[in-house]
C-alpha cells in the first residue's frame, strides 16, 4: 500500500513545483513550512502533483485568511452540499447533522419488514426445530397477539414502550413473563440472531426490551400429601386408571412423555421400552422430545426400584392396560384436591429426591436438571417418612390400605 504523504498544518510561504530526480527515480518537491525546507517524493507523478495543487490551495487560501480542510467528497457532493446548506439559511450545523442522521434512521425503518412478515419468517424458522407441541403453540398465540397489536408497523417503528406495553396487558404475573420469553425470543432473531433474512443487517435493536419482571415471593410448591396419595390411587382403582397412576409416580414422567409411551404400546405385556429382565425403562428420543441442536438418545431408568418392579410384574400378570383418558385423568384429580397441572410430576420427583437423596440420580430419571428440581419441583416440608412409605407401597401395602 502506497505511503501518505506527511501532514503539513504550518504556515506554507514557499512551495517549488514537483520535478524528477533521475539518479534516484523519484518526483521531488521542496516546501517551506514555518521557514523551514521539508523534501516530499514520490514514485507516483500523478499523487505529488495532486499534493501539489493541495498545498497550493492551502498556501493561497493562508495570505487570505481562508480555512481549508481536505475532505473526502467528490467536487459535485462538495456543491450539493453547499447547496443544502444554503438552502437551510440559519439552521445550526448540529441540527443540519441531527436531520441528516434522523433521515437515514427513518430509511433504514422503512427498508425493515413490517411485524407480521417478521412473524411469519420467524415461526417459520421454529417448526424446523422440532420443538413440543406446548412450546408452539406458545409462539402461534405470540403471531397472533403481535400481528393484532401491531398490524402495519414496520419493525423499525417499534419503540421500547410498544413492547412494554404489550407484555403487561395479561393481568397475572405468569402470563406477563412468558410473553417475556417469548417476545425476546422474537426479537433476538430480528436483531441478527441464526436469521439469514437480514442478510447481517440487524433489522433493530436487541436492546430494544427493556421490561424487567416484578420481584415475588416464592411460593411453596403444590405436591400431594401421603394420605392424598393413598386417596388419590382408591379411586383410580375404582376407575379402572389404576395403572397410569402408579407408573407417573414411580416413573417421573411427564404427561407428554406418558402419553407417547402409551401410544408405543397401551400395556406392560410386550412393551418394547420395558425390560423387567435389566430393571431397566428406556425413555427414547421418541419419548423425550427435548429443544436442542442435536438429537439426544433419551434418557433411562436403570436398576428400577423393588416396589416400581412389583407394580410392573402386577400389571403384566393382570394385563392392565396404562392408559388413561384425558377428561379422567383431570376429574380425577380434582376429586382429591385443586391440584395445578404438573403436581403429580411435582409429587413424584420431591418424594423420590427425598427418599434417595440423591439429587443428580433423580434429575436424570426425570429428564431435567438438578437446578431445575430444586427450584421448580421439591418440597422440602414433605416429611421424608412419608417419601419412604411411597417407596414401601408395593401392591401388597396396597390391598392392605384398600387400595386394591
Amino acid at each position: 500500500m502506497a505511503r501518505a504523504f506527511k501532514e503539513l498544518t504550518g504556515n506554507i510561504t514557499k512551495l517549488n513545483d514537483p520535478h524528477f530526480v533521475a539518479a534516484r527515480g523519484l518526483w521531488v518537491m521542496m516546501v517551506k513550512e514555518n521557514d523551514r525546507w521539508i523534501a516530499i517524493n514520490s514514485r507516483d507523478e500523478q499523487k505529488i502533483r495532486s499534493y501539489h495543487a493541495l498545498l497550493t490551495t492551502r498556501k493561497t487560501a493562508h495570505t487570505l485568511n481562508i480555512s481549508v480542510q481536505a475532505t473526502t467528497l467528490s467536487q459535485e457532493r462538495v456543491k450539493m452540499a453547499e447547496y443544502a446548506y444554503g438552502i437551510l439559511g440559519e439552521t445550526h450545523p448540529k441540527e443540519l447533522v441531527d436531520a441528516a442522521q434522523l433521515h437515514c434512521q427513518q430509511k433504514l425503518k422503512r427498508q425493515a419488514p413490517t411485524v407480521t412478515a417478521a412473524l411469519q419468517l420467524f415461526y417459520a424458522k421454529q417448526e424446523k426445530r422440532q420443538l413440543s407441541e406446548f412450546t408452539m403453540r406458545d409462539y402461534q398465540r405470540l403471531v397472533k397477539h403481535l400481528s393484532a397489536e401491531f398490524p402495519t408497523q414496520h419493525l423499525g417503528e417499534l419503540t421500547a414502550a410498544d413492547l412494554n406495553r404489550f407484555i403487561e396487558q395479561p393481568t397475572y404475573l405468569a402470563g406477563k413473563r412468558s410473553r417475556y420469553i417469548y417476545v425476546k425470543a422474537f426479537i433476538q432473531f430480528c436483531a441478527g440472531k441464526h436469521n439469514h433474512h437480514c442478510n447481517g443487517e440487524p433489522w433493530l435493536s436487541p436492546h430494544l426490551l427493556q421490561w424487567q419482571p416484578p420481584k415475588v415471593e416464592a411460593k411453596d410448591i403444590t405436591v400431594y400429601t401421603y394420605a392424598e396419595i393413598v386417596e388419590l390411587l382408591k379411586i383410580a382403582q375404582r376407575t379402572h386408571v389404576l395403572p397410569y397412576f402408579i407408573f407417573r409416580l414411580f416413573s417421573l414422567m411427564r404427561t407428554e412423555e406418558m402419553k407417547r409411551f402409551i401410544a408405543i404400546h397401551p400395556t406392560v405385556n410386550s412393551h418394547p421400552l420395558i425390560s423387567l429382565e435389566a430393571k431397566r425403562i428406556s425413555i427414547t428420543n421418541q419419548i423425550f422430545k427435548k429443544r436442542s441442536d442435536t438429537n439426544h438418545r433419551g434418557r433411562f431408568y436403570n436398576n428400577i426400584h423393588p416396589t416400581f418392579i412389583a407394580w410392573l410384574e402386577y400389571f403384566q400378570l393382570h394385563q392392565l392396560s396404562l392408559n388413561c383418558g384425558e377428561d379422567r385423568y383431570h376429574a380425577l384429580r380434582q376429586s382429591v384436591s385443586t391440584d395445578k397441572r404438573n403436581t403429580l410430576r411435582h409429587t413424584a420427583i420431591t418424594y423420590h429426591c427425598l427418599a434417595f437423596k440423591n439429587p443428580l440420580q433423580t434429575a436424570y430419571i426425570a429428564g431435567n436438571s438438578v437446578g431445575i428440581i430444586q427450584n421448580h419441583y421439591l418440597n422440602m416440608n414433605v416429611p421424608e417418612s412419608d417419601a419412604l412409605k411411597l417407596y414401601e407401597l408395593t401392591p401388597h401395602t396396597a390391598s392392605q390400605l384398600g387400595i386394591l
